[in-house]
């Protein structure tokens, strides 16, 4: 089995709409760009997805260039009901694939949110997907390719819950956690639970509070690249190298190569997804 980054930018991508400033200009102007955060588990045909994006056409086309195939999307599960993280959903409906009932594991409430919210409701009743509901800390068996467990964490629950994945192969274990308000306010020693993985994907929105400068950073809170590195500092050199720092907004500088902020990462031992990276696992 082997992962594949579909994508490691915040939920508007990079360069994102509406943004002419300095950190989006030169991706506009060379037409460089970053796919929204998502991860792909496959073995063969058989394609699984942690969140589904409204780049998905584009993460589709990579997976087929990756297997040299047209997948079989087996499985999508959800993290959260925000832009990034769902919208793609709507590219299995009867406009664009016309898909057949493919599963999707959701919470309760990001369940009940497909099933009474137009036009996600009509996926459900022409059985473009077939909703599966899953429970925290409850491991999903896959076929006896892997297993899969969700834990909720804090975040800005406005229409669902918010859970990360822990994924075990025969081999390999991954963290993914793209969205969290803060480790802090988490009930779970995020230190522990990296320690306990071989790979972790984890957020990393923001480099730091100060980049944000047209909406106030209490609105959208994440634990910045800074905080976190603080936090995982006392993490052996095997550890750090197990983090990669994912979800980037268009403003983190970590987006630009040899960026300072973007070498203190690396210097400091840990990781940057990257688009199309494929992990043997």
């Amino acid at each position: 089995m082997d992962l594949l980054v579909l994508g490691t930018a915040q939920d508007g991508g990079y360069p994102q709409a509406g943004c002419s400033d300095a950190c989006c200009r030169h991706a506009w102007k060379t037409r460089y760009q970053r796919l929204i955060a998502s991860l792909a588990f496959y073995s063969r045909r058989n394609c699984f997805l942690i969140d589904v994006t409204p780049d998905f056409k584009y993460q589709y086309q990579l997976i087929e260039k990756t297997i040299k195939t047209s997948p079989h999307i087996s499985g999508i599960f959800i993290t959260h009901a925000h832009l990034g993280h769902y919208a793609g959903l709507l590219e299995f409906g009867l406009e664009v694939m016309n898909s057949d009932a493919v599963p999707v594991y959701v919470m309760p409430k990001m369940k009940s949110f497909l099933e009474n919210n137009a036009p996600f409701s009509q996926l459900v009743s022409l059985k473009n997907i077939n909703l599966v509901a899953i429970e925290e800390n409850q491991p999903i068996e896959m076929n006896g390719i892997f297993s899969i467990t969700p834990f909720q964490v804090p975040h800005r629950n406005e229409f669902s819950e918010t859970v990360g994945y822990s994924v075990q192969s025969s081999s390999k274990s991954v963290l993914y956690i793209p969205d969290i308000d803060s480790w802090e306010e988490w009930d779970t020693d995020i230190n522990n639970m990296i320690n306990k993985h071989d790979i972790a994907f984890l957020d990393g929105t923001f480099y730091d509070k100060k980049e944000l400068k047209k909406r106030d950073i209490k609105d959208v809170p994440h634990p910045s690249i800074l905080e976190s590195m603080k936090k995982f500092s006392s993490l052996d050199v095997i550890d750090r190298q197990k983090v990669n720092f994912t979800h980037l907004n268009h403003t983190n500088n970590v987006l630009r190569i040899n960026s300072k902020e973007r070498n203190e990462v690396l210097k400091q031992g840990f990781k940057i997804a990257t688009d199309g990276e494929n992990i043997s696992i």
